[in-house]
C-alpha cells in the first residue's frame, strides 16, 4: 500500500513537471509560481496487541509516515493544487484540484476511512459463502442431544480475528462558468464499504447469536445542477441521485440448538425451532430529487428565498419466503418483490428584512411531506423467528406517512449600541398516519438578550419554553399489540420542554481571557404512565487564556455535563386478560445519572528561539453512570438486582518540539499518550460469557482499555 501511495504521489508531483522540461525561452514568456510542503518521517507505537478502540477511525501502526503534502502551483492563471495525509495507511486521504478563476474548477479526492470494531474476535461460524454461516453439523447434533454449547462447540473455534470493515470513498466535482452570470456544475461520489460487522442473529430470548456479517455495499451519488446568479437575486435548478447497491443482501446461519428441523408454540421463544436462519439485509434502492431554488433582493434591505423539492424513493428487492424452516408449511407471498415507493415534497420560503438599523426580522416556512405508495403487503400468518407459525395483529404492512410543517418567526431590537434584545416563535405541526397520535403541535417560544462588542468582552442569556401535544390519540392501537394502552411514545407524546443558557466572554486585558457558560435543560412527559418520563441536562464550563506575549500561550478549562432520565413500565406474566397486566404493584422505574467531567489544558511556546517552537496538551475527561432500578409500593416482583455502575477515564497528552534549520527544512520530535480505561457490563467478557441466556453465542466484541505510547521524527520540508 506505502508503495501504491508514493506513486500516487509522484504522479501529482509530475503534474506541474512539463514546464522544467520546456526551454528557457519559452519558461521566460510563461507566468509560473510553485510552492508546497511535505511532512515526513518514523512513527512508533507501542502495544499494538492491545491497543483497543484507539484504531476505531484511524490507523497508527508504527511505520515509516508521509503524513503530509501540500503543493501548489500557478501557471497561465490556472491554479493547481494537490494534498495528500496520512500516505499508505489505512486512513489515508489524496485530494487535487485545478482551476481557472471565473470560468472552470474541477477537483477529485480519494479518502479512506476505516471502522475497528474488535481485534479480540472469535467465532464457531464458518463463512461457506458471502453470507452464509454454518457450524460443524456434528456439533450441532450433539447440542441436539443434551451436550452444552461450550462442549459441543470447544473444538470449533478458530484463531482470534480482527472484525473491520473500511469505506473507500471517491469525490469528483467540476463547476464551469458558462457565462458572467451562469455556472454549471456537476459531482460524482462513490463510495465503497467492505468488510465485516458483529450482527445480531436471534432465534429467540434464549437463543442468541452475534456474526461478524459481511459487508459488501457501494453508493453511488450524482448531482448536477445550473445556476443563474446577479445583483438582484439567484435561480437554481438541480437534480440529485443516490443508488446504493449491496451484493450480499441475505444473510443464512446455523442455529447451534439444532441440526434438524422442528416447530412447537414456545420455539420462538427457547430458539429450538429450526436448524438454521434466514433475514434479508439491506436491499438495492434508488432515490431521484428534482430541486429549484432561488433568491431575491428586495426593498427596505430585505431578502426572500424560496427552495422547492420532489422526490422519489425506490424499492423493489426480491422479497425472502417466511421461513427457511422445513418443518412448517409455507405460506404463500402475496408478492415477489417489494414495490417499495415513496414520493418526498419538500419545501423552504424565508424572508429577512432589516428596515432600520436597530430592527432586524425574519420569517421562514418548511414542509416536508413523506408519501409512502407502497402498496398494502397483506399477511395472515407469519413466522416468528424462523420457531412457529402465528397469526398477524395487523394484517400486513402500515403504509406510515408524514407531512410536517414548521412556521418559525424571529425579531431582534437594538435600542443600545451593545446590546441586542431578540425574541422568536416556531410551531411545528406533524401529521401521521399509523401511530398512536394522528397529530402532535409543538408551539416553542425563545428569548435572548446580547451584548457584543464591548471593552471587556460580550454576554448572552437566552431562556426556550416549547410544548407539545397530541391529538386524535387511538390507544385501540397500542392493545392490539398487547402494550399498555397508557404508554406513550416517546417521539410523539405530550412534552414539555425548558431550557436556560448563559455565555460570558471576559478580556480586561489582551493578556487575560476568561470565558464561562451554563446550560439547564428540563423535559417533561405529564401524561405518559408509562415510558419515558423525565429527560433533564445540567451543564457548565469555565476557561481561562493566557497570553503574555508572542513567546507563550496558554489555557486551561472544565467542563461538567449531568444527564438524568427516568422511565417506568410494568412487568406481566401474560398480555390481558391476565390480572398481572393491570396489576400497579408489578410497576417498576429505570432512574439513569450520568455525569462527566472534562479538563484540558495547552500550553505553547511558538518562538522559545528565532528556530524553536514547543506545543504541550493534556486532555482528560471521566465519566460515570449509574442505573437504578425501583419497584412500585407494595411490589408483587422480585427485587430486581442492580447494575454495577458504569465508568471512563481518557487521557491524552502530547508533546511536539520543532526546530528550523533554515526557512524551508525543519525537524520534528513528538509524543503522544492515549489511554483509556473502561467498566461496562454491556460490553465486558463477564456479559458475553453469561449464564443467563443458554445459547450465547456471540463474536466477543468487548470494550477493551488501551495504553498507547506514540513517539514520532519528522521533517518538514518547505518550497
Amino acid at each position: 500500500m506505502l508503495r501504491r501511495s508514493l506513486a500516487i504521489l509522484a504522479v501529482l508531483l509530475l503534474y506541474g513537471g512539463p514546464a522544467a522540461a520546456q526551454s528557457q525561452t519559452v519558461q521566460s514568456q510563461e507566468r509560473t509560481a510553485g510552492a508546497g510542503e511535505i511532512d515526513f518521517g518514523v512513527r512508533v507505537a507501542s502495544d499494538l496487541g492491545g491497543i483497543g478502540r484507539y484504531q476505531s477511525f484511524s490507523d497508527p501502526r508504527t511505520g515509516p509516515t508521509l503524513d503530509r503534502f501540500r503543493y501548489t502551483r500557478t501557471r497561465n492563471n490556472w491554479i493547481f493544487e494537490a494534498a495528500v495525509d496520512h500516505a499508505g495507511y489505512r486512513d489515508q486521504r489524496y485530494a487535487a484540484s485545478v482551476e481557472r478563476p471565473g470560468k472552470v474548477k474541477a477537483s477529485f479526492e480519494w479518502n479512506q476511512v476505516p471502522l475497528w470494531y474488535s481485534g479480540v474476535s472469535i467465532s464457531p461460524f464458518t463463512e461457506e459463502s458471502p453470507g452464509v454461516f454454518r457450524l460443524s453439523d456434528a456439533a450441532q447434533a450433539a447440542v441436539q442431544g443434551g451436550s452444552t454449547i461450550a462442549t459441543a462447540f470447544a473444538g470449533s473455534i478458530g484463531t482470534v480475528f480482527d472484525t473491520r470493515s473500511r469505506r473507500d470513498i471517491a469525490d469528483a466535482r467540476v463547476v464551469y462558468s458558462a457565462t458572467r452570470n451562469l455556472d454549471l456544475s456537476a459531482s460524482l461520489r462513490s463510495t465503497s464499504r467492505t468488510g465485516a460487522m458483529p450482527w445480531s442473529a436471534s432465534f429467540g430470548f434464549s437463543n442468541a447469536i452475534e456474526l461478524p456479517v459481511t459487508v459488501d455495499t457501494r453508493t453511488n451519488d450524482v448531482s448536477t445542477a445550473a445556476e443563474w446568479s446577479s445583483g438582484r437575486g439567484t435561480v437554481r435548478v438541480a437534480y440529485d441521485g443516490s443508488f446504493f447497491a449491496n451484493a450480499v443482501d441475505t444473510l443464512v446461519w446455523d442455529n447451534p440448538l439444532r441440526v434438524t428441523d422442528q416447530t412447537h408454540s414456545s420455539a420462538y421463544s427457547a430458539g429450538n425451532g429450526s436448524s438454521q436462519g434466514r433475514l434479508s439485509l439491506w436491499p438495492d434502492s434508488s432515490a431521484h430529487t428534482f430541486s429549484a431554488s432561488g433568491s431575491a433582493n428586495l426593498p427596505a434591505r430585505s431578502r426572500a428565498t424560496a427552495y422547492v423539492s420532489v422526490g422519489s424513493w425506490l424499492q423493489d428487492a426480491e422479497l425472502v419466503p417466511h421461513t427457511i424452516n422445513t418443518a412448517i408449511q409455507p405460506i404463500p407471498l402475496p408478492r415477489d418483490t417489494a414495490e417499495g415507493e415513496a414520493r418526498i415534497v419538500s419545501m423552504l420560503y424565508r424572508v429577512s428584512s432589516r428596515p432600520t438599523p436597530t430592527l432586524w426580522l425574519s420569517g421562514q416556512y418548511r414542509l416536508y411531506d413523506y408519501d409512502n405508495r407502497t402498496p398494502h403487503f397483506a399477511v395472515g400468518q407469519y413466522v416468528r423467528l424462523d420457531g412457529n407459525a402465528a397469526t398477524s395483529a395487523t394484517g400486513g404492512s402500515e403504509a406510515f406517512d408524514l407531512t410536517r410543517h414548521f412556521v418559525d418567526l424571529d425579531a431582534s431590537f437594538t435600542p443600545l449600541r451593545f446590546v441586542a434584545f431578540r425574541a422568536g416563535y416556531g410551531r411545528e405541526s406533524d401529521d401521521r398516519t399509523y401511530r398512536v397520535f394522528e397529530t402532535t403541535v409543538e408551539n416553542t417560544v425563545r428569548a435572548s438578550v446580547d451584548s457584543a462588542g464591548l471593552s471587556w468582552g460580550s454576554a448572552r442569556l437566552q431562556y426556550d419554553y416549547s410544548k407539545r401535544t397530541g391529538d386524535g390519540l387511538d390507544e385501540q392501537v397500542l392493545s392490539d399489540i398487547d402494550e399498555q394502552v397508557s404508554l406513550r411514545q416517546f417521539d410523539i407524546s405530550d412534552r414539555t420542554r425548558q431550557r436556560v443558557s448563559a455565555i460570558l466572554q471576559v478580556s480586561p486585558s489582551s493578556v487575560v481571557g476568561f470565558n464561562a457558560s451554563l446550560a439547564v435543560g428540563r423535559e417533561k412527559r405529564p401524561a405518559a404512565a408509562f415510558g419515558l418520563q423525565d429527560n433533564d441536562l445540567t451543564s457548565f464550563a469555565v476557561g481561562l487564556d493566557l497570553m503574555p506575549g508572542e513567546r507563550v500561550n496558554a489555557g486551561v478549562s472544565y467542563g461538567f455535563e449531568n444527564l438524568t432520565t427516568l422511565q417506568r413500565s410494568r412487568q406481566a406474566d401474560r398480555p390481558p386478560p391476565d390480572p398481572s397486566f393491570f396489576d400497579p404493584t408489578r410497576d417498576w422505574t429505570t432512574d439513569l445519572n450520568e455525569d462527566t467531567h472534562t479538563w484540558t489544558a495547552s500550553f505553547e511556546l511558538p518562538r522559545i528561539t528565532d528556530r524553536a517552537s514547543a506545543r504541550f496538551m493534556y486532555d482528560y475527561v471521566h465519566s460515570t453512570a449509574r442505573y437504578l432500578y425501583e419497584r412500585a409500593p407494595n411490589s408483587q416482583i422480585a427485587a430486581p438486582q442492580q447494575l454495577p455502575a458504569l465508568a471512563n477515564d481518557f487521557h491524552r497528552a502530547s508533546a511536539d518540539v520543532e526546530y528550523a534549520f533554515t526557512n524551508r527544512v525543519a525537524l520534528g520530535v513528538g509524543y503522544r499518550l492515549d489511554k483509556w480505561s473502561v467498566d461496562d457490563f454491556g460490553r465486558s467478557a463477564a456479559t458475553l460469557s453469561t449464564p443467563l441466556i443458554p445459547a450465547f453465542v456471540n463474536v466477543l466484541y468487548q470494550w477493551v482499555p488501551y495504553d498507547i505510547h506514540t513517539g514520532f521524527v519528522r521533517l518538514r520540508y518547505r518550497w
